[in-house]
């Protein structure tokens, strides 16, 4: 069977259909449901049984034989949560404990790493792992990332495979649930929809013009595409910590006119003021160096363009009575 944890969330519960798309239902997911409306990205999906998170430690124990891999995609990844000894506790602890189950009963371990964990890219965005060690965070939730990734490089017993992903800027359907840390397309539907106009933040670096800050934004299909990837294919695939993104770093307002033309609506744009707690860690350019995910993992399929992304996040989900995987 394979476990997911977060298996409730967005790329895991993304995942869990990406595997019933390749014919896997033996699923086993690891989640608190809550009071919301996360349920209902688990309601059209095949799976054997939900087991709380704190009943996973037992649990895990009971069926350690029966588990063919674990994907460690459960978090907390809000980039604003301010408690560090929570994201400690539930990003950094809790996936140590699950790396050294994995080690001890030999079973394939993915998880989510992020790249918050670049910071505002001093370094640039390279996987290398020697250069992991001195990435510098900017926010806690990045640095609770960054604790594991360290740790895991320092470990001299690990999994027969391991990899750790760094995502980066993820987007596309069973993301409702997130509120303010949802993607940006999923906060500019509504307003292109019935305002016909999209406000994004002003810049506030010179040479940087309002709306030509950019990010490599990947579509969630492209993301569990690559962990089916890994699954079937691990016994090939060196272990690691790899990238995750497109490689093509595209400007907000690419994004927005790509929303507005899903809409067929005329672009209007509207420039707001940033947060002042937010101006500090607002990353201005972010792309990932993918040759390691093409070279050690072999990965060779082409990623959808964020056009190609939108137009299928808007039109096959948003604009759906049912927006549900």
């Amino acid at each position: 069977m394979i476990v997911i944890t977060g298996g409730a969330g967005f790329i895991g519960s993304c995942l869990v259909w990406q595997l019933n798309e390749a014919g896997y239902d033996d699923i086993v997911v690891v989640d608190a449901l809550g009071e919301g409306d996360k349920w209902k990205n688990l309601r059209k999906r095949k799976f054997n049984e939900i087991v709380p998170i704190l009943e996973l430690p037992l649990w895990l124990d009971d069926q350690r034989k029966e588990i063919e891999a674990i994907f460690h995609m459960g978090a907390c990844s809000s980039t604003t949560e301010k408690d560090a000894d929570f994201l400690l506790e539930n990003n950094t602890r809790y996936s140590m404990e699950l790396f050294n189950f994995c080690a001890r009963e030999k079973i394939p371990y993915v998880y989510a790493s992020s790249a918050a964990t670049y910071g505002l890219g001093g370094l640039g965005y390279s996987d290398a792992e020697e250069s992991i060690p001195e990435l510098l965070p900017i926010n806690k939730y990045g640095y609770s990332k960054q604790l594991f990734d360290c740790w895991v490089l320092k470990q001299q017993k690990k999994p027969p495979f391991w990899a750790g992903l760094k995502f980066f800027n993820v987007y596309g359907p069973q993301e409702y649930h997130k509120g303010s840390q949802a993607s940006v397309v999923w906060h500019a539907f509504p307003q292109v929809k019935e305002l016909s106009k999209l406000r994004l933040f002003k810049s506030y670096v010179s040479g940087i013009a309002d709306g030509e800050q950019k990010r490599d934004f990947i579509y969630v299909k492209d993301v569990t595409q690559i962990l089916e990837f890994f699954f079937r294919r691990h016994r090939k695939i060196k272990s690691g910590i790899y990238n995750i993104g497109t490689g093509e770093a595209r400007t907000f307002s690419d994004l927005g006119t790509a929303v507005f033309n899903a809409l067929n609506t005329d672009v209007k744009f509207e420039w707001i003021p940033m947060p002042n707690e937010i101006k500090s860690q607002y990353q201005y350019f972010t792309q990932a160096d993918v040759s390691k995910l093409r070279k050690n993992a072999g990965y060779k399929e082409e990623f959808r363009t964020l056009e190609e992304g939108i137009s299928d996040y808007i039109g096959n989900y948003l604009l759906k009575e049912d927006p549900f995987l």
